[in-house]
């Protein structure tokens, strides 16, 4: 529902107005009204209302004064100027300042509706930007006044959850949390999803139930499953099991983003309830000191396939006790680090490359397979020895036989999983070459290809945009327009109209 404050002093005009959105525009409704422009000022800053209706002609402050009033003080309220008068001039000052349309009297119930039916996407716009902002200033513990916070979160309590498909995003312990939300949403009523450090984690806030528990929750997981249909690999999903009022969203998330980073366990798909037992801090495992003797005396001698061997049993062991991501990387790390002490610094890649190669190998993982046949991989090529050679097919003809293949099936389903079945080589290697080729990931080369050929598609006047997300390999066209925002600052309707 869209609230409006109508501000109109002829009393015949107003009931007009009133009847017809009460009989032609149900979406919306008439929250106060006031016969001249002072009192609707006052009427504005106590409702907060979506749209404004004004009056040119009006005592006291005219409709043109009002707008540029509420422009200036609430530049989220939508203005629809309403006049008696033919008078071009107003209608481009009234533009302005930030007015949307212009009728003229007597207004007909089929041009009022035609004029809000045409603003309802900005209406949304604004109203998503509204929850997106407050959502920033809840993550940095920003508290808003009650009452800002409940023309946007009108519900009393609420729930919420993180859905996270596959590992820990990279370079995630750089990232702020609550500094790296995304501007990619979705509203759909009071609830609102927000895409936040990369296009694989969301936010799910939505209001309780009656009982106050969290069942929304399976919901969102199906939805974040079927989003990501074409992407192999598991989903974690953690859920705070209580209502709340959301002023207390902030250590809502917070515990959120503790259960997530700690819990997620490479391969295993899982919902997780965010009780006080899932927020301590994950229990460490008493260092195998058997298993680390064995490791340094392998480094010493440079037993270079033993020491494969051993780390590839000490991931599958951590698989069968589901150690979580977070611990399974600071102890390879510390082999690693161990294995750099005994060959003295001998370790072929350098630590940036390393980095690169260790994170993605988390990231795109899809189960422990995976992730060990790109620990191999890695080994092979930071170790110094025969296995260090350069491969043959790291060469910019090969990639470009890469970017060809993937140009040519841009509208199927494409993944990196995909290029090494077909290309045989691993993903490790795969995410390598893309980063020294194109100095980004494969999941934004992939992306911004998407979009770039969607820009094209979408300049022939006769291109529906479901058509052009199908073209570019969305299948959903809701998250083709949230992917487009996210790359070129607006949506594809909006692209179309410049």
């Amino acid at each position: 529902m869209y609230r409006i404050v109508l501000a109109e002093d002829e009393p015949a005009a107003a009931e007009n107005i009133a009847d017809i959105i009460r009989l032609h525009c149900p979406q919306f409704e008439i929250a106060a009204s006031a016969d001249n422009g002072q009192s609707c000022l006052e009427l504005i800053r106590q409702y907060r209302p979506d749209l404004l209706f004004t009056d040119i002609r009006m005592p006291g402050m005219d409709g043109l004064q009002l707008a540029m009033r509420i422009h200036g003080e609430m530049p989220s309220v939508r203005i629809i100027i309403i006049s008696g008068y033919q008078d071009f001039e107003y209608a481009r000052t009234a533009i302005q300042h930030g007015v949307v349309d212009y009728l003229l009297k007597p207004i007909t119930p089929a041009a009022l509706k035609s004029s809000l039916e045409r603003i309802i996407p900005m209406l949304d716009e604004t109203k998503g930007q509204r929850r997106l902002t407050l959502v920033h200033r809840l993550f940095n513990q920003d508290i808003p006044d009650k009452s800002e916070l409940a023309d946007s979160f009108p519900m009393p309590r609420y729930s919420a959850a993180i859905s996270r498909k596959n590992g820990l995003p990279c370079r995630f312990f750089h990232t702020p949390y609550f500094n790296s939300v995304s501007n990619n949403y979705k509203i759909d009523g009071y609830s609102i999803e927000v895409y936040g450090r990369d296009e694989m984690e969301c936010l799910h806030i939505s209001p309780a139930s009656s009982s106050g528990d969290a069942l929304f929750a399976t919901g969102a997981l199906e939805r974040i499953q079927w989003m990501h249909k074409d992407i192999p690999g598991y989903t974690t999903m953690v859920v705070w099991p209580h209502a709340f009022p959301i002023e207390e969203l902030s250590r809502v998330l917070k515990a959120l983003y503790t259960a997530l980073d700690s819990h997620i366990v490479i391969g295993k798909t899982q919902t997780i309830m965010a009780a006080a037992k899932y927020l301590m801090a994950v229990q460490n495992v008493p260092p195998d000191h058997e298993t680390r003797r064995l490791f340094a005396h392998y480094a010493k001698e440079r037993k270079f396939e033993q020491i494969q061997r051993l780390l590839m049993d000490q991931v599958k062991q951590w698989e069968a006790e589901q150690q979580p991501q977070l611990f399974v990387e600071k102890e390879l790390r510390l082999f690693l680090e161990q294995l750099r002490a005994e060959t003295e610094g001998s370790l072929g890649r350098s630590d940036d490359q390393f980095e690169f190669m260790f994170e993605d190998a988390f990231f795109y993982a899809t189960n422990c397979r995976e992730f060990c046949d790109s620990l191999i991989d890695i080994l092979e090529k930071i170790l110094p020895t025969s296995l260090n050679a350069v491969c043959k097919v790291d060469t910019p003809e090969f990639f470009d036989l890469i970017e060809k293949y993937i140009s040519a099936h841009l509208a199927k389903p494409l993944s990196l999983q995909g290029l090494c079945g077909h290309f045989g080589v691993s993903q490790t290697y795969i995410s390598r070459i893309f980063r020294k080729y194109t100095g980004q990931s494969f999941i934004n080369y992939l992306t911004l290809l998407r979009i770039e050929k969607a820009k094209h598609l979408l300049a022939r006047k006769d291109m529906l945009v479901k058509d052009a997300a199908a073209l570019t390999g969305f299948a959903d066209q809701f998250y083709f327009s949230r992917v487009f925002r996210s790359v070129t600052g607006v949506s594809p309707s909006e692209w179309i109209r410049e």
